[in-house]
């Protein structure tokens, strides 16, 4: 029997959800509240293409996503490049890429550099150890560096990513992310030529081919249950009937969309915050540095850091020009995400005025973006409480970034998340279908 599905969410879990779905002969709807696809892979024209609204790379271990890219017929516009990671301090430029490197960096000293290296070789061949789920990084980094070291290289890396509630961060996270990411030899990031664009257009042609049926400006209410189906309630009231859902939104918004539904107390109860991200896209003629990431430490700025797109991406993409993102990882209650935005380019351009003053008086263009569920907000032991993605099994699945951990939140790992749910949703839903069947029969 044929079976209809509806995914709430279009962004990178809900069209990886949808194809797969699709694929699987079920009929699909997909609901998306703005009027386009991506989520926060999302983009913007720019002359006579687009750039994204926030920074996206590629790994070599993103196999989850790099398996649709091949499916969808995009492997030759993968780019793969070298690049390179700077460090701010005090408005001093270091490069913070090789063990030499390492050993140079003179805000350290000699034994914190070594302490450092030792680390470092402790993450990359055991950062997927358990018991780290149980410490705050806080508290290995300090045990393992230093509490200099920890206050001058760590503590400002992880309040680039997480603001003031990097201490909850289990140390678990930060082992398997310095784990994905260093690797021996120099680092390699790959973009798409044409861009996430390419790749966002690529999943809506499969899924119109596939014939499901894309509701943009469509914001889910609530999900209920109806018997043996699953009902979604549009914010307007209006109602319609599938076989089952899979949620792919943030957990907050999946459990205020769930309330009525009788779910376990470990799903409903669960508190998990998220991190926020305030983008300023800063067109110029001259680029900043020849570094694809930089931390700012210590040297007066409002951004966390700088990432400089061309150092990865082809010129091409914004006619020769230099695109660079400045960051600010903040929660969507912070003083600094409720700032307008012409205060918010405001600080920014007095950041790269004062820092990179060559490259700040070519500016041609500026853009501000945000979005207020970006970063889970990890705390000790929550491997005890990741949600599974069949939460009614054969109606209603879950497939969203509460559930990536420990894996740093990125379109693969959300990819990954999908793929392991595939395999119980095609035999429940499968197995519904019989009951269905014999019921009637």
């Amino acid at each position: 029997m044929n079976r209809s599905a509806a995914i709430i969410g279009g962004g990178i879990s809900g069209l990886a959800t949808a194809v797969r779905v699709a694929g699987l002969g079920h009929r699909v709807t997909l609901y998306e509240g703005e009027t386009f696809l991506g989520g926060l892979g999302t983009t913007f024209p720019y002359e006579d293409g687009d750039l994204e609204r926030f920074y996206h790379c590629l790994l070599l271990q993103d196999t989850a996503l790099l398996a649709h890219v091949r499916e969808l017929g995009l492997s030759r516009e993968v780019l793969w490049r070298e690049t390179q990671m700077g460090f701010m301090y005090q408005r001093k430029m270091y490069p913070l890429n090789t063990p030499m490197d390492l050993l140079r960096f003179e805000p350290l000293t000699v034994a914190e550099r070594m302490r450092l290296g030792v680390m470092g070789l402790r993450a990359r061949f055991g950062g997927r150890d358990p018991r780290l789920d149980g410490i705050t990084a806080e508290r290995w980094l300090r045990r393992m560096t230093g509490n200099r070291a920890f206050d001058i290289l760590w503590k400002p890396l992880l309040s680039a990513k997480i603001g003031d509630q990097y201490p909850a961060l289990p140390a678990l996270w930060l082992s398997s992310r310095m784990n994905r990411e260093k690797s021996a030899g120099p680092e390699r990031k790959g973009c798409l030529t044409g861009g996430y664009r390419s790749l966002i257009e690529a999943f809506e042609r499969r899924l119109r081919e596939h014939g499901v049926d894309i509701r943009f400006r469509t914001r889910i209410a609530s999900i209920e249950r109806d018997g043996e189906a699953m009902v979604v309630v549009h914010e307007g009231g209006h109602r319609e009937r599938f076989d089952y859902v899979v949620a792919t939104s943030p957990l907050i918004q999946f459990q205020r969309m769930t309330r009525s539904l009788d779910l376990p107390r470990s799903l409903r109860d669960l508190k998990l915050d998220y991190q926020g991200v305030v983008s300023g896209v800063f067109v110029t003629d001259k680029p900043l540095t020849h570094y694809y990431w930089m931390p700012f430490v210590d040297s007066g700025a409002t951004a966390q850091g700088a990432i400089e797109m061309m150092n990865l991406v082809p010129l091409s993409r914004a006619r020769g020009r230099y695109v660079n993102y400045l960051v600010n990882y903040t929660h969507r209650d912070s003083d600094l995400f409720r700032k307008t935005d012409d205060e918010l380019l405001a600080l920014y351009r007095q950041d790269l005025n004062a820092l990179f003053p060559e490259a700040a008086a070519t500016i041609r263009d500026q853009f501000l973006f945000r979005a207020p569920f970006v970063e889970p907000i990890w705390t000790v032991n929550y491997s005890r409480v990741v949600p599974p993605t069949s939460v009614i099994p054969g109606r209603l699945y879950l497939a969203c970034t509460a559930q990536v951990y420990p894996r740093v939140n990125s379109w693969n790992s959300c990819c990954e998340v999908v793929d392991g749910m595939m395999p119980a949703l095609a035999e429940e839903t499968a197995s519904m279908s019989l009951v269905r069947q014999a019921a009637s029969a």
